[in-house]
């Protein structure tokens, strides 16, 4: 069990320092690091750095550092973390061991009307097998109020950030360890308050890890939903994680004879961009170009192929019937990348609200003191040539959450997708 470095005394912090400044120095990709003026940065910082006496205290001048920077995709993130195993193996500030937060209710949750609300239930999850509905409102985690929680979120003029921000708190209060019960006051549809016992179970999916980067849990489900006499084949997943590829190829195979394809990406924070290549290819076919990354004197295209071959080894065309994407405010990176540059290209029609708008494409990087610097390397481009960095994706068709559709145990941005696809013929 890994104990938290915060607390520890720090050696040659301007080492580490001078280390991420120079790195991102040289790879940030405008040479105006937008609008900031670097050297002024590293001049007003470093002798704070210089005065570190712990590791959180360096860690403290570094965040502050590639906060400066105004952009996605730049943190810090301790080496502890991102070397746990993902089972409840980091540590919380001060030495103590984390909180284990491997269970999970089996709810999603979103920020509505400034309130953590169920979005979505695990069937089997203890949350619906003890008769929670979507659209009660979170009130209370083990006595503490959800308000209180949220009271000290930091004011972020993005209501998508906003909602990341919310989306995090929420999510970690009703996290913990598997086995032990989590105690959640919920306000029904008639405000009543109801008090709900629950037992954590494993997080559904695999803990998947990719280089320096902390683990995560990966998800993928798919389904066949009858509507209208059509069939539309609905694909889920919550990480771009190379470990998820094959589950994706297998569910098109299984999926090939459906009137539509609806991928439903809402919550899905992103992961390794180059897995939008060869997801796309399994829509196109004839080779296309889904976007373009920017890097400072060079360009890359992520280029898709068409995918003639099943997981059988079968030749195959790629699925030619209508395509639709669901995305939402906590549609991050990847994601915007890969519907970005679907729905440019005019191949998937895209519902639900604007993406995150936090697309740079970036890496983890390993400084001298152990921590990892999580740094953009490079802007990207739709096949448009539209930079999807804050402005995301914009769907073709807005269709909003709300709480009232929620009660009522509607989807509506999954209906509107579902209507559509089953009115289009295949290419």
């Amino acid at each position: 069990m890994s104990t938290s470095l915060a607390s520890t005394p720090v050696a040659d912090p301007l080492v580490t320092f001078d280390s991420a400044w120079s790195i991102i120095g040289r790879t940030h990709w405008d040479t105006t690091y937008n609008g900031v003026n670097w050297t002024a940065v590293r001049a007003e910082l470093r002798p704070q750095a210089a005065a570190a006496t712990t590791t959180g205290q360096l860690r403290a001048v570094l965040s502050d550092m590639v906060a400066r920077l105004n952009q996605s995709h730049f943190s810090i993130i301790p080496r502890e973390i991102a070397d746990a195993s993902g089972s409840g193996s980091a540590s919380s500030p001060g030495g103590a061991p984390a909180p284990d937060r491997s269970g999970s209710i089996g709810a999603e949750v979103r920020y509505l009307d400034s309130t953590i609300v169920i979005a979505q239930l695990d069937r089997d999850g203890p949350a619906a097998r003890a008769g929670v509905q979507t659209g009660w409102r979170v009130q209370s985690v083990n006595g503490c109020p959800m308000s209180a929680r949220l009271a000290r979120m930091p004011k972020e003029p993005d209501a998508r950030r906003e909602a990341l921000m919310a989306y995090s708190i929420a999510t970690q209060a009703l996290a913990g360890a598997v086995g032990d019960t989590a105690t959640v006051v919920f306000a029904d549809a008639r405000g009543t308050d109801r008090t709900v016992r629950m037992v954590r179970a494993p997080e559904p999916g695999v803990v998947a890890k990719f280089g320096n980067l902390p683990a995560m849990n990966a998800q993928l489900t798919f389904e066949r939903v009858k509507s209208a006499g059509k069939t539309v084949g609905i694909i889920r997943f919550n990480i771009w994680m190379p470990i998820l590829s094959p589950q994706f190829d297998a569910a098109i195979d299984s999926l090939r004879d459906v009137d539509a394809i609806i991928l439903d990406l809402r919550g899905n924070f992103g992961g390794v961009g180059g897995m939008s290549m060869g997801i796309a290819g399994h829509f196109l076919d004839s080779t296309r170009t889904i976007g373009t990354m920017v890097q400072r004197g060079a360009t890359l295209k992520f280029v898709a192929n068409p995918r003639r071959v099943d997981t059988r080894s079968r030749g195959v065309s790629p699925y030619a019937g209508p395509l639709a994407i669901v995305v939402d405010e906590l549609s991050i990176s990847t994601t915007e990348i890969f519907a970005g540059g679907m729905q440019a290209l005019g191949r998937a029609q895209v519902f639900g609200v604007q993406t995150s708008g936090q697309a740079l494409p970036s890496v983890p990087e390993r400084l001298p003191n152990g921590d990892i610097l999580y740094h953009a390397i490079a802007d990207f481009l739709n096949p448009s040539g539209k930079p999807l960095e804050g402005a995301g994706v914009t769907p073709d068709r807005l269709v909003p959450l709300t709480r009232a559709e929620l009660l009522a145990g509607r989807d509506p941005a999954l209906e509107a997708a579902i209507v559509w696809a089953r009115q289009r013929e295949k290419q």
